[in-house]
């Protein structure tokens, strides 16, 4: 046994061995980068009201979402295997869902006079101490390779591009650019959402990826502090899929 473990760590060590996978800081790490962090922010916020927005931005639930998933990580193992990036953002996506629905649950308590703060409840007390704990990659929280405050600044800002972007195009291309590459969803579930048939989803989609990818250069040509190689890399990777998937 390693007595520099607390009991804890060590427990959730045996846990991981156990469900036949250990997800360490840097695998973990990697599958955040590649679930294209900037795009899941744009989809959290399209998820938010404005009451939550008055509360939380989109980095609070994303980060919360993050401390879930690290300390639930054994999980997506089950099976036995390390979980592919499209299988960890499933997952992370499905967290999401459930961390927004917890905040807005909250809302409406507050309106009524009650309730306790879901992050707080959780452990994901957002003040400044807690914070530090979290950042600096504490094994008691989780690594901070993708949540030091330059790289989440740097998320904040291509999303910000991104949603620029999106908003920018035809309404009738921007839904099926959100709801295949923002969204992930498939050809069949994008044309029951919009009423299409599948190559009309392939057409709009198409020509909606390649509008896309140019006002996405222009918007985050404006917004040069917040480029990185990777990034832009796992950004035009998305893009791509997209026009692939439209073929």
């Amino acid at each position: 046994m390693d007595d520099s473990k607390t009991p804890e760590e060590t427990g959730a060590a045996r846990r991981q061995v156990a469900g036949g996978a250990v997800i360490g800081a840097a695998e973990f790490d990697a599958l955040i980068t590649a679930s294209g962090p900037a795009m899941i922010l744009v989809v959290i916020e399209s998820r938010m009201s404005d009451m939550l927005k008055r509360r939380y931005t989109p980095e609070d639930v994303f980060q919360e979402a993050l401390l879930h998933a690290w300390r639930d990580r054994g999980g997506i193992c089950a099976d036995g295997a390390v979980p592919n990036p499209k299988q960890f953002r499933a997952w992370l996506m499905a967290i999401i869902e459930n961390r927004v629905r917890d905040l807005a649950d909250h809302a409406g308590a507050i309106k009524r006079g009650g309730g306790v703060d879901p992050m707080r409840m959780d452990g994901g007390d957002h003040n400044e101490s807690a914070k530090r704990d979290v950042l600096a990659g504490s094994d008691r929280w989780m690594p901070a390779l993708s949540t030091t405050p330059s790289r989440v600044a740097m998320f904040r800002e291509q999303a910000s591009a991104m949603r620029a972007a999106l908003e920018s195009l035809p309404t009738e291309l921007g839904e099926v650019v959100r709801l295949r590459l923002f969204e992930q969803r498939t050809l069949d579930e994008v044309g029951a959402v919009l009423g299409l048939t599948e190559s009309g989803v392939r057409h709009r989609l198409r020509k909606g990826a390649e509008l896309f990818q140019k006002r996405l250069v222009s918007a985050m040509g404006t917004r040069t502090s917040g480029r990185d190689g990777g990034s832009e890399s796992q950004i035009e990777k998305t893009v791509a899929q997209g026009k692939s998937s439209s073929e």
